[in-house]
């Protein structure tokens, strides 16, 4: 074969990697920050590149809940570096996620407004149970394509998940245990004695219990571990000869804590396979490790090398693809909570007609603002299934508090916020890092569950709307106030409501077309 043939091959496999898209995953952890670049390929993922810092938010959560300035400092100092690495990615193609430490603390807002700011992406807040699906999808990967139960653990630095499932996750849980917390909760100062690693065991013990029987009423086949603890764990009993590659049993961990047993505090913790930074947590992860196995019966674990940022990036890819869990977990409430589907889907044709004529008013985050929009009027019935009496209350309630599986709480907040506004009286919501109100988008809702009140098909023609600095003017056919005198009564409110909120809605007339 010519020089010239085999050197187009190579060109052609190039500009086809090329036309691959590039995906990022970087998780804002409580023990460090990890970044991870990779393609898919073939249904599997192609990492390019991975980078790790040492950042460990939850040593610096203070007593008080908040997060200490020299923290916040050095995090933002490593995202700096992030930065350089992910900046000729397009931002749709990165997600950051933030876990336990930034849902915690008081003052993460003032982190993470800076964050966005070195990164120039902005920064997702996931709840434990969100942590938990992703974990699980990223852990998957790693896995045989089967139909085997497994059950998955991850240790963070501030809290565990546990997830069952085969192909998809059914049981899911996130505990309030970490390597870091656990360190600094029972291990202070460094000390380490038989006496503290019993209490710390039995507490994570005790954190399992609550939980144990959703995931022992319907066993797992296989235990798979993910992430830093466990596979330093696994690299300590192979390196002790206690282990096969790749798996932890009951016994090697029984004899590793009796190995730690000879030594006085952390510090002098002189294993095989254990490196000095991971040395400072690792009491604390085993303690939580150990109280797991023993509260579930478990015998052995399998290590994975993936976790949630290959679970991310698994979620970017189907966002490419047009695959968004988020918009199954809105139909799952749906049918959770009897929601008038077909009422929601004319509530929310009149309320994309008005965003559409308007759709010059917003930015460049306008499809994301839509979907938002129409995940809101889906779901802003389903406090009806409570009480009809302030269904609007009990439905952003709702969407405030629930697990909602692909959604981050900052869109929660957003859902819940559009919900509690539909009807009656305007209400804020204290302005929090990603939450940020948009009262025209408010008024569109209003007026697109107003227009619908008789649950029955109406003719939008010649209905617009126009925002300007002066507030909103809706144009209406000549005659249409006098023909509908119910939803004239229901508009001369609506203009009461938005003037107490400092806001202005004229009504005009406009010719149909």
């Amino acid at each position: 074969m010519s020089k010239d043939i085999l050197a187009e091959g190579e060109a052609g496999i190039l500009a086809e990697l090329d036309s691959i898209p590039t995906y990022v995953a970087l998780d804002l952890g409580s023990n460090s920050f990890h970044m991870l670049v990779a393609r898919y390929l073939s249904g599997k993922l192609e990492v390019i590149d991975r980078h790790r810092e040492g950042i460990r938010l939850a040593e610096g959560l203070r007593k008080d809940g908040t997060l200490a300035k020299k923290t916040i400092n050095e995090a933002l100092m490593a995202l700096e570096r992030f930065a350089e690495r992910i900046r000729s990615i397009p931002n749709r193609h990165v997600r950051v996620v933030g876990t336990n430490t930034l849902r915690a603390a008081r003052n993460a807002d003032i982190f993470l407004e800076k964050a966005e700011l070195i990164l120039q992406c902005p920064i997702d807040i996931i709840t434990g149970i969100e942590e938990a699906r992703l974990v699980y999808f990223g852990v998957a990967n790693d896995f045989d394509p089967d139909a085997k139960r497994r059950l998955v653990i991850d240790i963070g630095g501030g809290s565990t998940e546990l997830i069952c499932g085969d192909t998809q996750p059914s049981t899911m849980e996130s505990l309030h245990m970490g390597c870091v917390s656990y360190t600094q909760r029972f291990f202070p100062e460094g000390k380490f004695n038989k006496k503290s690693y019993r209490k710390a065991k039995i507490a994570a013990q005790a954190e399992v219990q609550a939980v144990a029987n959703a995931f022992l009423d319907n066993p797992w086949q296989e235990a798979v571990g993910a992430s830093g603890t466990i596979k330093a764990v696994e690299a300590v009993l192979e390196a002790m000869g206690c282990a096969d590659s790749h798996s932890i049993t009951r016994e090697g961990l029984d004899q590793l804590v009796e190995r730690l047993m000879e030594f006085k505090t952390i510090e002098e913790f002189s294993v095989p396979g254990l490196n000095e930074e991971r040395k400072k947590v690792f009491a604390g992860g085993l303690a939580v490790l150990d109280g797991v196995f023993t509260e579930l019966g478990m015998q052995e674990l399998h290590v994975s090398n993936y976790a949630i940022r290959e679970g991310v990036i698994l979620d970017l890819v189907g966002l490419d693809h047009e695959r968004d869990v988020r918009s199954d977990t809105v139909r799952f409430f749906q049918q959770q909570y009897r929601v008038d589907q077909k009422h929601a889907e004319r509530v929310k044709h009149f309320a994309f007609l008005l965003l559409e004529q308007t759709a010059t008013d917003f930015d460049e985050d306008y499809t994301h603002l839509k979907k938002l929009l129409g995940w809101a009027i889906d779901l802003h019935e389903i406090g009806i299934s409570i009480a009809h009496s302030s269904y609007h209350k009990h439905s952003a309630y709702l969407l405030l508090h629930s697990n909602m599986a692909g959604f981050s709480k900052q869109e929660q907040k957003m859902l819940s916020f559009y919900v509690l506004n539909h009807r009656r009286k305007l209400r804020t919501m204290e302005q929090t890092y990603g939450f940020e109100p948009d009262w025209r988008l408010v008024q569109i809702v209003r007026l697109a569950c107003l227009f619908n009140r008789r649950r029955e098909d109406i003719d939008t023609n010649g209905i617009a709307i126009r925002f300007s600095s002066e507030g909103a003017k809706l144009a209406l056919p000549k005659d249409w106030l006098e023909r509908n005198p119910l939803t004239n009564a229901a508009l001369r409110d609506e203009q009461a409501y938005q003037r107490a909120q400092s806001n202005n809605l004229e009504l005009v007339k406009s010719v149909a077309k």
